[in-house]
């Protein structure tokens, strides 16, 4: 159904989606406290912030014996006619040593997808695809990967193009100032 897609992935997204729930829940407590910066006693995040680097962070949670997570949010995003509205975007790279994931990338656009739409990963001109559900992408060929994440380590700026499901394109730009360290971080954190 998704190509080339590894079962472990399709147990994470699929059949168990409170894993991804964990690390959407997180970036959306980042999201808020980013924008409020207010943090309550309460509500804390579903992961623990392990590490800063330059423009990506480091994550854990204990969810499934442990799962860690280097993100970051675009700095810029263009789009291709005006939005309305638009949720936090994230890209990031996770370790789930449990379901035998290392250093998978995937992106939250913050829209719903267009219904079998690709995603485009450019970094610094080297282009990957990504397969597309609901508001989530993953690498569509899982042998692409590790190049994915050395273009990532190597490069200096990432562009990731989706397409909503009202036809608007949007083009998210990221820094990648301090990826290598904070994928280290991650998997340091989730040994497998």
């Amino acid at each position: 159904m998704f190509g080339d897609v590894s079962v472990s992935r399709a147990f994470i997204y699929r059949e168990q989606p409170s894993a991804m729930k964990v690390i959407k829940s997180t970036l959306a407590a980042v999201a808020i406290l980013a924008t409020t910066a207010v943090a309550t006693a309460q509500q804390p995040p579903a992961a623990t912030l392990l590490e800063t680097h330059r423009d990506w962070n480091a994550y854990k949670s204990d969810a499934y014996g442990g799962i860690c997570f280097a993100a970051s949010q675009p700095k810029d995003s263009e789009y291709s006619q005006p939005i309305a509205s638009r949720g936090a975007a994230f890209f990031m790279v996770s370790t789930i040593p449990s379901q035998n994931i290392a250093t998978e990338a995937s992106v939250i656009i913050g829209y719903p997808f267009a219904d079998a739409s690709k995603v485009v990963v450019d970094v610094d001109g080297q282009k990957f695809t990504m397969f597309t559900d609901a508001d989530s992408a993953w690498v569509e060929a899982v042998n692409e990967q590790p190049a994915l994440i050395d273009a990532m380590r190597r490069g200096r700026t990432m562009k990731v193009q989706g397409e909503s499901r009202r036809g608007t394109i949007s083009t998210d730009t990221y820094s990648l100032s301090g990826v290598t360290a904070a994928i280290a971080a991650a998997a340091a954190a989730c040994p497998g």
